[in-house]
């Protein structure tokens, strides 16, 4: 009969135990194989311990073994947005096409810039984000004993990009928000005038709720950053809440957002923008605009209209980041002094 085993390592697999570089299998009549670093949870070593089990841990670790093991962590699984794990996922399958087979401590900067130059010759900001999100596995696997090298994206220079979106005119922002009222789309109306007046992303719009009604003015919650901002009553603001607020009474099912779907409940971002998209290209269909325009835009406009303090308007933290929204030219009075004032002197 074998030793029982100590109540703290009781939620081990069999024949796992820990050692100075973390857990290892360690069974009779074959060889001891490491699985994960000290610091790996619960489900990382079972994953770890079933990979075993399955034939796959006995060849050489690989960055798509690492990618698994990251995507079953805590770091992913908590403490990650949704839309964030979602992007991650999207990220990891040309991580896995490209390096998913090598071993992460031979993935070296020179293939990080083959893969940059490769991939970036189309889609220069998505190589980007996959470079930023092989940086984050490759750190999150040194600090478990996964990886021994240092992070081969570091010395690997992003591409520039240019701010995405564009300027939306008044005539063009006030023809589409009548089409939507015409199409009896009056939340979106709300929402467009919201995000306008506020200079507020999509998502902080549809999470406001009647909590966030204020004495004093509207607040807005940043999802991003975190920052909250007490946007100050105006007329135009108070308007488009209260009109918000008088839709869909007749729902069966009321809650506390303020933009709310047909049903009363409120509006998840595919909702919003399988509307906002339909409406876009039927708009365009008809004329009523001549070209489509992003929900996003709309922040776009409202910084490059804003006249005073953008940085606090928007609440970037840098100045540099909220006059990447600020499109218009900017407006410096010249010198009122030339050659011809002094002929004019003579004369």
């Amino acid at each position: 009969m074998g030793r029982r085993r100590n109540p703290e390592n009781a939620w081990m697999p069999p024949h796992v135990a820990r050692y100075k570089r973390g857990y290892r299998v360690r069974k009779y009549g074959e060889p001891t194989q490491h699985l994960a670093g000290p610091d790996a949870s619960k489900s990382e070593v079972w994953i770890a311990y079933e990979r075993w089990q399955a034939g796959q841990v006995q060849k050489e670790f690989t960055v798509a073994d690492l990618l698994d093991l990251y995507f079953a962590s805590p770091q992913y699984t908590k403490y990650l947005k949704p839309s964030t794990q979602n992007d991650y996922l999207r990220y990891a399958k040309k991580i896995t096409a490209v390096f998913g087979e090598m071993q992460p401590d031979a993935v070296s900067s020179p293939l990080v810039q083959m893969f940059m130059d490769s991939r970036g010759a189309k889609h220069p900001a998505t190589a980007n984000r996959e470079r930023t999100f092989l940086g984050i596995i490759m750190k999150w696997g040194k600090a478990r004993g996964f990886v021994s090298i240092e992070d081969p994206t570091r010395s690997v220079r992003p591409f520039s990009e240019s701010p995405g979106g564009r300027y939306v005119e008044d005539d063009e922002y006030k023809a589409f928000w009548s089409w939507l009222g015409e199409r009896g789309h009056v939340m979106h109306q709300c929402a467009m005038e919201i995000a306008y007046l506020c200079a507020a992303r999509q998502q902080d719009i549809l999470a406001l709720t009647r909590h966030h009604i204020q004495e004093d003015g509207l607040l807005i919650i940043q999802a991003k950053t975190g920052k909250q901002q007490l946007k100050l009553w105006n007329t135009a603001l108070r308007r488009a809440v209260d009109r918000a607020l008088a839709g869909n009474t007749t729902a069966k099912i009321q809650t506390a957002h303020i933009i709310r779907g047909r049903t009363g409940q409120g509006f998840t971002r595919t909702g919003f923008n399988a509307v906002w998209q339909r409406e876009q290209r039927a708009a365009l269909a008809a004329g009523v605009i001549k070209e489509r325009f992003r929900f996003h835009d709309l922040k776009i406009k409202a910084a490059s209209d804003f006249e005073g303090d953008v940085k606090r308007f928007t609440g970037h933290k840098t100045t540099s980041m909220a006059e990447r929204y600020n499109r218009t030219p900017d407006r410096v009075i010249p010198l009122n002094k030339g050659c011809d004032d002094e002929k004019d002197e003579e004369e």
